[in-house]
């Protein structure tokens, strides 16, 4: 019976571990809303992109 003790022990450790590690890689990888308002406040939203080339 100790082994399965242990077993569900290292469930549920592996769960949370698995739930912190995923935190921390979307907070990573998703930008803060202040960031996201500056980068679309420099972009004006009636000139073309770059790519687009000139007229």
């Amino acid at each position: 019976m100790v082994p399965f003790k242990f077993m569900l022990l290292s469930a549920v450790l592996a769960a949370v571990l698995a739930a912190i590690g995923v935190t921390a890689v979307m907070a990573a990888l998703n930008p803060s809303a202040s960031e996201v308002a500056q980068n679309l406040s420099e972009n004006d939203p009636l000139v073309p992109p770059d790519f687009y080339g000139q007229r």
